[in-house]
């Protein structure tokens, strides 16, 4: 039997060197399976070291054939907020002035992240399997979430619920 496609999913869409290991570090456990990596946006990332990278909205809605699993692949993504994912996704120019527009203003902040990511998760590199239709296996491995006590109510909710959905949940270090 043909494994199912592999979703290698994380923050490797930014140009971070532990981030664009992770990938690389993960698909070598696969060898011969059939892995696609996505994260929250396109990005061609291979003149950086990394892998060409497709925004999680775009290969949902395209996806054909079988349904994949999906593994969240390390960083500190479990307590990444929306507003923080969206500055570090933006160029230099845009996120020195989303900060200095947007920074003292929640609402604001979270109205342009949402906009920005396509999404109103409030933790966007955490997914909810429920909200796969095309994923049959949903697991984290080396997941990060340090600061998650000290975050808001929603994004907690958020992140417990995606995490009793998985299939399989590894964090990265005792505090998480």
């Amino acid at each position: 039997m043909t494994p199912r496609p592999l979703v290698l999913f994380g923050a490797f869409d930014r140009h971070n060197l532990g981030d664009l290991l992770f990938p690389h570090l993960l698909a070598e456990r696969f060898p011969g399976r059939e892995i696609r990596f996505a994260g929250l946006a396109n990005r061609d990332m291979r003149p950086f070291g990394g892998h060409r990278v497709l925004g999680i909205g775009d290969l949902g809605a395209g996806w054909e054939g079988p349904p994949a699993e999906l593994l969240h692949v390390g960083g500190e993504i479990l307590d990444c907020d929306a507003w923080t994912a969206a500055v570090m996704l933006c160029g230099h120019d845009e996120a020195r002035q989303a900060v200095a527009r947007l920074d003292a203003d929640p609402a604001g902040r979270s109205s342009w992240a949402a906009e920005f990511l396509g999404t109103a998760s409030p933790a966007p590199y955490v997914l909810e399997k429920a909200a796969l239709r095309w994923c049959a296996w949903l697991g984290f491995h080396a997941a990060g979430g340090v600061d998650l006590a000290r975050r808001d109510a929603a994004l907690r909710r958020h992140v417990a619920g995606a995490l009793g959905q998985a299939d399989r949940v590894g964090v990265r270090d005792s505090v998480t």
